[in-house]
């Protein structure tokens, strides 16, 4: 029997049904493939617009509630500019970024941590508005569009100097512009004067404060001090035996045309004096003398102190003048009747005209010839070494470390020491380590000649002198060359070459209203240009440690200006001044605002401090 044999069925329609199902599926996975590009292009559009947002608002941080609004109206204007919105998005209002609802976008304000804050907030994340991308081919699979949202945060800080740029010299308060110098003598901050002023009656109260005392100063001497024309006006303090003072409320009035600095001078019952950097003149008259504190080295010294007030000529050209009124500040002796620490007004107090000295000598602060009102840094280095040898190492390289202004606690009163008898302030860290993020400086009242010029002219250790010429280093200002200096070819530049738009050396020094316009920005490549750390003391009594107040920028040149703004050419030395031996004696820097120096983004950064006027934006997320 002969089996059926089996019908062959044709394969060719199963094979066109195959493949027309898989160019279906091809043409619909690429068509969603090139939504999803654009998609995925859209997310990098939104990126790059929230990102820039956040970074050209964030120079408004940190965010307070008189600022909220501002911030937010800041971001909506870059998030809707047409050259930075993305396809898809609505246009952003500052309500819709404040609402609380991240869906249509959102401004949201923190701490550094990233918690959410009310005020003071240094940090900021901006959540794009939504943007649709509608899909094309992929609609035929049901799929007709995707929302994209991307956000940004960026951080607040404040730019602090690159250590190697940081001169070891540091500044008191009062001296933090126009020309300063340190001197290599050491000595005393207290010497002794013989010259005696001859009293004369106290002036009526429409004058002066009735204790304040009428005197007619004699001076003697090239160095010394002149019976000015200016008064000085404000109470009688009394403060116990070593405590630490506030004065407020000292006036100094009727002070010549010709004047930009003024001091406050303190002299004891035997004669002896200290001075108090009062600030830059300008055109204020009467001049009111900021708060400043005197500690121990005031007042260790129990009996009437007298409180003047001198004046210097622009330019240093005369010696410094003397007020004609003197204010009594009584120190009580230990076991006598302790005040509080603050100095009480004490009008009736006697005014002690006996002893009242006015001591003829060149003063330590930021008057007469400007010479020893900065001392010393001594600042550790990683590589040990003793006090000189890092003072060399120091000047020549510049720190090895960062450095960063302290920031007193709200409850804590402001000080010039960073220790006292009940301990470190808080968060005091102390530079006796080599460690970054050190805010509590230690100085000397003298620097090391010899170190000195090792660090500024021969070198130390094979490292060149700071300010010796090499390949990138040489001078470059027009109509100078290089000088000589031990045998060494070192720089010559000056900081006026770098003027620009009509700026002097006094406009750049000015409190307000300058700009990097002001200056060609090269100047930070000369190595002349250095920054300084600022204490909070107004004198230059101080060898303990000290709270650093903040950074400012200068110039090693003896470069001035005169009675009419215009500037005072360098010195042969200009700025270095060596003696016989070749020993460095003085070191003398122009001190200008930082305004005048643009912003470094690639500088290093601390935690934003409202006293730095240097904010620096950057991305955290």
């Amino acid at each position: 029997m002969r089996l059926p044999v089996a019908r062959q069925r044709p394969e060719r329609g199963a094979v066109a049904v195959m493949a027309a199902v898989m160019v279906v599926m091809l043409f619909s996975v690429a068509a969603l493939a090139v939504d999803l590009g654009n998609a995925w292009a859209r997310k990098r559009a939104v990126q790059k617009q929230v990102d820039l947002s956040a970074l050209s608002a964030g120079h408004l941080l940190p965010m307070t509630s008189a600022n909220r609004d501002t911030i937010a109206d800041a971001v909506a204007r870059y998030l809707n500019d047409p050259e930075n919105r993305a396809g898809g998005q609505p246009v952003v209002t500052r309500a819709a970024l404040l609402d609380a609802n991240e869906a249509n976008g959102e401004v949201l304000f923190m701490n550094k941590a990233g918690e959410p804050c009310t005020t003071e907030c240094v940090r900021m994340r901006v959540v794009s508005p939504p943007a649709v991308v509608d899909f094309g081919l992929a609609g035929a699979m049901g799929f007709s569009d995707t929302v994209v949202q991307r956000d940004a945060s960026v951080l607040v800080e404040s730019e602090i100097p690159d250590p190697e740029d940081v001169l070891p010299i540091w500044l008191p308060s009062g001296c933090a512009a126009g020309p300063a110098a340190g001197d290599t003598t050491g000595g005393t901050a207290i010497p002794t004067s013989t010259a005696t002023p001859t009293a004369t009656a106290t002036p009526t109260a429409t004058t002066t404060p009735t204790a304040t005392t009428t005197a007619t100063p004699t001076a003697t001497g090239t160095e010394g001090t002149s019976p000015g024309t200016h008064h000085f006006a404000g109470p009688a303090f009394t403060v116990a035996q070593g405590m630490v003072a506030t004065l407020q409320g000292l006036t100094i009035s009727s002070i010549p045309s010709n004047v930009d600095r003024a001091s406050v001078r303190f002299v004891a019952p035997d004669g002896r004096y200290l001075e108090y950097a009062a600030q830059d003149l300008g055109k204020t008259d009467p001049l009111v003398v900021p708060a400043f504190q005197v500690g121990p080295e005031v007042t260790d010294t129990p009996g009437t102190w007298r409180v003047w007030a001198l004046v210097q000529h622009k330019n240093g050209k005369f010696d410094p003048e003397i007020s004609l009124e003197s204010v009594p500040f009584h120190v009580t002796a230990s076991g006598a009747p302790a005040p509080s620490s603050t100095p009480t007004s004490d009008p009736s107090s006697p005014p002690a005209e006996d002893s009242t000295t006015v001591p003829i000598s060149v003063p330590v602060g930021c008057v007469g010839q400007q010479r020893g009102n900065f001392g010393q840094l001594d600042s550790p280095r990683k590589t040990g070494g003793g006090r000189n040898a890092r003072l060399a190492l120091n000047t020549a390289l510049g720190l090895d470390h960062l450095l960063e202004p302290y920031v007193f606690p709200a409850a804590v009163p402001e000080t010039k020491e960073c220790e006292s008898r009940t301990g470190l302030l808080p968060d005091a860290r102390l530079d006796d380590v080599a460690l970054d993020r050190r805010n509590c400086i230690k100085g000397d009242t003298g620097n090391d000649g010899p170190s000195l010029k090792e660090g500024l002219i021969t070198g130390v250790d094979g490292h060149p002198g700071r300010i010796a010429s090499l390949p990138g280093r040489a001078t470059v200002c027009s109509g100078r060359s290089d000088i000589s200096m031990s045998g060494v070819a070192v720089n010559n530049d000056v900081l006026s070459c770098f003027l620009r738009g009509g700026a002097t050396l006094a406009s750049i020094a000015a409190r307000d209203g300058v700009t990097p316009a002001m200056l060609d920005q090269s100047v930070v490549e000369s190595p002349r240009f250095v920054w300084l750390p600022v204490v909070y003391a107004n004198d230059r009594a101080q060898k303990n440690f000290q709270p650093i107040l903040e950074f400012v920028p200068g110039f090693i040149t003896d470069e001035g200006f005169s009675v009419e703004g215009a500037n005072v050419p360098a010195t042969s030395a200009n700025g270095v001044v060596t003696n016989g031996g070749g020993q460095v004696q003085s070191v003398q820097v122009f001190v200008f605002n930082e305004d005048a120096i643009e912003l470094d983004e690639g500088a290093p950064t601390t935690d934003y401090q409202a006293r730095i006027d240097r904010t620096i934006v950057r991305l955290v997320d």
